[in-house]
């Protein structure tokens, strides 16, 4: 099934393509591909994948780049081979579309080429980046960028931490841990972006149908309870 998703949510929207070459600062751009790809991740909790992944089809809303909106979404089927595929392929067009875009080269770029030839791109990739985007490109990983951006600055915290001649213990750890899990699908928003798949609109829908039937069985025990009354008196 297809989601037609309502074109009210398009309004101040640009798209990806357009707002990646109006933001020149690096740290905005790659900002912009960490909730990218949180955008993707909570999709695909969600059971759904992209159907068309282009630039032109993908939109920031409100010129912020935690509002990221994919228009084209289909459900993933039940083979759980088959969905563990089709992730794996999204998560390549995700990162195929950023080094295209680093490199302003994604008008031409085949995924063959960038296969063959990734270590020429790599001089365009944000530093330290350049070992998620081989990974996912060159090795089939199915790891999701924000997933790495978590660990990499976990890996970064732990390096001051050293240099600083301290240590992380386990229990702060774990809550860096818990803290980044949470957001990993950026829920507060997508939640409202994708609510034709995030059961957004059928929560709202079962808490009305709650009201009346509570008014319902309210008012029926109200009932029993006079008639009760009634044969006592």
């Amino acid at each position: 099934m297809v989601v037609p998703f309502n074109k009210k949510q398009e309004v101040n929207a640009v798209t990806l393509y357009d707002w990646y070459n109006l933001h020149h600062d690096e740290d905005d751009r790659r900002t912009l591909f960490v909730f990218l790809s949180k955008a993707l991740k909570y999709i695909h909790d969600h059971g759904y994948c992209v159907m068309v992944f282009h630039p032109s089809l993908i939109f920031v809303l409100y010129d912020n780049p935690e509002c990221i909106q994919f228009t084209k979404l289909m459900e993933l089927p039940d083979d759980e081979e088959e969905r563990k595929n089709i992730i794996k392929e999204d998560i390549f067009h995700s990162a195929f579309i950023q080094i295209g875009l680093y490199s302003n080269t994604l008008a031409k770029l085949s995924p063959d080429f960038l296969i063959n030839n990734f270590d020429s791109f790599v001089e365009f990739l944000p530093a330290g980046d350049a070992p998620y985007y081989r990974g996912v490109v060159q090795r089939g990983a199915s790891i999701y960028f924000c997933q790495f951006d978590v660990e990499k600055a976990k890996r970064e915290l732990a390096d001051l931490k050293k240099q600083f001649g301290e240590k992380v213990d386990n229990q702060e750890e774990s809550i860096f841990d818990n803290e980044s899990e949470t957001d990993l699908t950026n829920k507060k928003y997508n939640d409202y972006i994708y609510k034709q798949i995030s059961g957004y609109q059928d929560a709202a829908f079962v808490h009305l149908l709650i009201i009346p039937t509570i008014a319902f069985v309210l008012l029926a025990l109200f009932g029993v309870i006079s008639w009760f009354v009634s044969i006592l008196s």
